[in-house]
C-alpha cells in the first residue's frame, strides 16, 4: 500500500551578521521551499558604492509566473559584480515578457540594462518588461550613482542566466524484454535499490506478499522467498530507516528485517499499525512514525520508539486530506526554525482514492503539518508510483487513470507539482497503462528512469519500460 524511500538533506543554521562587520552581501530574492538547500560561498573583499542588493525575475505569462517566482539568484559585490542563479531558470520554448526586480543601496541611483547585442536601456522600475529571448543570453546592469562631491560613479554587474538547452522534460522511452518481471498488483509495491541491483517487495493479485531481486533493471529478475512473513499476510509498507528494513502488514503488525528476511518487532500495548510514514529522530531518539489505529481502534498517527519497542506518543485522526495509502516519498531534515527534526511527506493518495499533491510535515511523529498550511485538492487515479532522482533533486510521480499515464514532476522535494509536457511520453502508448499498478525507480547513476507496469489479475506479464532523460543539459550566458 505503501512504500518510502529516504532523501539525505542536511540543513545548517546560518545565524545573521550586522552589516558593518559583513564580509559578503549575498541576497536571495525569491520564493522558496522550506526544503531547498542552498550554499552561498563566502569570501572577503572591500564593498562597493552603489551595490545592488536585490535582484530576481518576474513575469505575467501564465505558464512561467509560479515558477520563475521560485528562481533564486546570487549577488557578488567584488570589484567586478557579478549576479547568477545557481539552478536552471523553468523552461518555456516560446519568447514572454519579463521584468526586472532590483534593489540599489543607494536611492535615487539610475540603472541601466545592457542586453547582450550592445543594446543599453535605462531600466524604470518592476512594470518595465524585456523579452526573454533577448535577456536571458546575459545582461549587465550598469549602475551610476553621485559621490558627496557630486561626481559621477558608475559600477556594474555582469548577470548570467543558467538556463536549460532543450526541454528538462524530454524522455526516449523503450520496452525492454527481460524474463521474471514480477506480477505485482496495485495492493503495494516498492524497490530497493543498492548500486546496479536492487529487491523488489509486492503484493501479487493473488494477495500473496512476495519479493524478487534483480542485478540489474534490465536483466533477468529472480523470485526470492520470503522469510517470517506468515502466509495471508500482505504487506502494506516497507522502508530502510538506519541501516535496516521495516514493515507493515495487513495485520497489523510491525516487522524488521533485512533482505528477505523478516521478524516480528514487539508493540506494547494495544495498537494497530497499517503504514510506516518514515523515520525520524525525536530529541536525538530513532523513531518511527506509523499511521494506524488507538487501543479504541479509532484511526491516528503513532510514534515508535525502536529501541523501546513501544508506541512513546498518541496523535489525532489523519485529516481526510492526509495521504493513507499509495506510495510516497519520506525525508528527514535537521535545523529550521526549530530545535531538532522533522520529517516531510509527499505523494501518496487520500482516503478519497485522490493523489496528495501536499507536502506534509512532522516535528514529533503524531502531529501533522501541511508546508504551507493550505490543502490542494488531488486528482482522482487508480495507482501512483514516485522516483527521486538525486543528482537532479527531483521527484517523479508516475500514476494511472482510468484512461491512461501521466507524470508529474516536483523540483522542491514535493511541496509543488508541474504537470509533464507531451515530450515526456516519447515512445509509450499512454493508453496501455490505464488502470495498471506502476513502479518506478531511477537508475544508480541518475540517467535512466525504470517504469514497470503490473497485473491486473492473476497470469497477467508484467512489463518494463526504460526512460533515458533528454534535455537536462544547461548553458549559462
Amino acid at each position: 500500500m505503501s512504500s518510502l524511500n529516504t532523501i539525505d538533506i542536511s540543513m545548517r543554521r546560518i545565524t545573521s551578521i550586522a552589516p558593518v562587520a559583513l564580509g559578503l552581501l549575498a541576497l536571495v530574492l525569491s520564493t522558496s521551499s522550506c526544503n531547498s538547500k542552498r550554499k552561498v560561498e563566502l569570501e572577503d573583499f572591500q564593498l562597493y558604492n552603489s551595490q545592488i542588493t536585490g535582484f530576481a525575475l518576474s513575469t505575467a505569462d501564465k505558464d512561467m509566473k509560479e515558477a520563475l517566482a521560485k528562481a533564486a539568484f546570487v549577488i557578488r559585490n567584488t570589484e567586478t559584480g557579478r549576479i547568477y542563479n545557481p539552478q536552471a531558470l523553468p523552461y518555456s520554448s516560446k519568447s514572454y515578457d519579463l521584468s526586472l526586480r532590483i534593489k540599489s543601496a543607494t536611492q535615487g541611483a539610475e540603472i541601466e540594462v545592457i542586453t547582450a547585442d550592445g543594446k543599453t536601456t535605462k531600466w524604470t522600475g518592476e512594470k518595465q518588461t524585456f523579452k526573454s529571448d533577448a535577456l536571458l543570453h546575459g545582461i549587465q546592469l550598469r549602475v551610476s550613482t553621485k559621490d558627496r562631491s557630486g561626481q559621477l560613479q558608475s559600477y556594474t554587474y555582469k548577470v548570467t542566466f543558467k538556463r536549460y538547452r532543450e526541454d528538462p522534460h524530454t524522455f526516449s522511452w523503450s520496452e525492454a524484454s527481460v524474463s521474471g518481471l514480477p506480477a505485482f498488483s496495485s495492493a503495494f509495491s516498492t524497490v530497493m535499490t543498492s548500486g546496479d541491483g536492487g529487491t523488489m517487495y509486492y503484493v501479487k493479485p493473488s494477495g500473496a506478499s512476495a519479493a524478487s531481486t534483480f542485478a540489474s533493471p534490465t536483466a533477468s529478475w529472480q523470485d526470492a522467498s520470503l522469510t517470517g512473513i506468515p502466509a495471508g499476510e500482505r504487506f502494506t509498507s516497507v522502508i530502510s530507516y538506519g541501516g535496516k528494513l521495516y514493515a507493515t502488514t495487513s495485520a497489523s503488525k510491525l516487522y524488521e528485517g533485512s533482505g528477505v528476511t523478516f521478524a516480528t518487532k514487539a508493540l506494547s500495548g494495544n495498537y494497530s499499525p497499517s503504514l510506516i510514514l518514515g523515520g525520524l529522530k525525536i530529541d536525538g531518539v530513532p523513531s518511527l512514525t506509523l499511521l494506524g489505529a488507538n487501543a479504541a481502534g479509532s484511526k491516528a498517527f503513532l510514534t515508535y520508539g525502536i529501541a523501546s519497542s513501544s508506541v512513546t506518543h498518541i496523535g489525532e485522526a489523519p485529516d481526510g486530506a492526509f495521504p493513507s495509502s499509495g506510495e510516497t516519498v519520506s525525508y528527514e531534515l535537521a535545523g529550521g526554525n526549530y530545535q531538532g527534526n522533522a520529517l516531510y511527506l509527499a505523494g501518496g493518495i487520500t482516503a478519497s482514492g485522490k493523489a496528495s499533491p501536499n507536502l506534509w510535515s512532522t516535528t514529533n511523529g503524531h502531529d501533522w503539518l501541511i508546508v504551507g498550511g493550505k490543502i490542494t485538492e488531488g486528482k482522482a487515479i487508480t495507482a501512483q508510483t514516485l522516483a527521486y532522482v538525486p543528482s537532479q533533486k527531483r521527484i517523479y510521480r508516475f500514476a494511472s487513470t482510468t484512461e491512461g499515464l501521466e507524470l508529474y514532476i516536483s523540483s522542491d522535494n514535493g511541496r509543488s507539482w508541474e504537470s509533464a509536457r507531451t515530450t515526456a511520453f516519447s515512445g509509450l502508448t499512454l493508453t496501455d497503462f490505464a488502470g495498471y499498478p506502476l513502479q518506478a525507480f531511477p537508475s544508480a547513476d541518475g540517467e535512466t528512469i525504470y517504469l514497470l507496469r503490473g497485473a491486473k489479475s492473476s497470469g497477467e506479464s508484467a512489463k518494463l519500460f526504460v526512460g533515458k532523460f533528454g534535455g537536462l543539459k544547461t548553458i549559462e550566458d
